[in-house]
């Protein structure tokens, strides 16, 4: 690793500043935990980095109005035991919880795990069941998008050299809202997700659902929503008419999504069995059998 210099900002206004200063050849450091590792390996490289470690205000969880506001430091094993987090969107917390060992979750922040986009992160598939928008921030703008739209390519996004990733916005769930993650994997603990999916279905007063967002990682390129799916529960009581129905169509999405690929089989195999096993436990925290 050559690196020509080495920022460390106290504010995100100063570290707007020194990345605009040569945006094209600096790379920001959140918990390294990714950008550690392709420099060493070469893959990525950079003459000037710009540390967020020292940036309080990206560090912070709190309630804006209707929304969870996550600071871009925010790492997941603050996540995973935060009071706001694990009222509100359990979900996240539940998908903090799966990410590689403790010392992992103790450096990697949850801005990091967006700005990498590796296609089996397991934050975003819950983050797209969410509905998060994410901040994003350069000397003189600032705008905010959905999580899915900076998602691009393995590891790529669309993020602007000169822009940084301060906030992510979590949208407070309407009540009647039931939340399910699934990771799939070769070992329980540790393992890079083959698969992993994230699953909010809003009930009506009826029982019915109301509306079903359903997040997939490790399939495709980059974590992406299922509308297909997610408009099929719309309207359904979820028994297990539906739930089979459902998981059959999600194999379905997940071989065309695939196609020759030598993983589709598996895939759309152990989809089927994610999603049967989310759709199963908020049927029994529905206290449906």
């Amino acid at each position: 690793m050559c690196v020509l210099d080495y920022y460390q900002p106290l504010t995100v206004d100063e570290a707007l500043s020194c990345l605009a200063k040569s945006p094209n050849v600096t790379k920001l450091l959140a918990g390294g935990t990714d950008l550690i590792i392709q420099m060493r390996e070469r893959t990525v490289t950079t003459d000037y980095i710009v540390d967020l470690a020292n940036v309080a205000e990206l560090k912070v969880v709190g309630q804006n109005g209707e929304n969870l506001e996550i600071g871009s430091m925010v790492t997941f094993a603050e996540i995973e035991r935060d009071h706001l987090i694990q009222k509100y969107i359990p979900l996240l917390a539940k998908a903090a919880g799966a990410v590689g060992a403790p010392q992992i979750r103790n450096a990697a922040t949850i801005g990091g795990n967006i700005a990498n986009a590796a296609a089996a992160a397991d934050s975003l598939p819950a983050l797209l069941a969410l509905e998060a928008k994410v901040r994003l921030q350069k000397v003189d703008a600032q705008k905010e998008v959905p999580v899915g739209d900076v998602l691009v390519g393995v590891n790529r996004t669309n993020l602007m050299p000169d822009e940084i990733l301060t906030k992510i916005i979590v949208p407070n769930p309407p009540k009647n809202t039931f939340m399910a993650f699934v990771k799939l994997g070769r070992r329980k603990a540790l393992a890079i997700a083959r698969l992993n999916l994230a699953l909010t279905l809003k009930l009506a007063d009826d029982g019915k659902i109301e509306k079903a967002a359903l997040g997939l990682g490790a399939v495709g390129v980059t974590a992406y929503r299922v509308p297909q799916v997610e408009e099929f529960l719309q309207g359904k009581l979820l028994n297990d008419d539906t739930i089979t129905a459902a998981c059959l169509l999600l194999s379905e999405v997940v071989a065309a999504k695939l196609g020759t690929r030598p993983t589709a089989p598996y895939k759309k195999t152990i989809a089927k069995a994610a999603l049967s096993q989310a759709l199963q436990k908020i049927k029994a925290d529905l206290g449906v059998f």
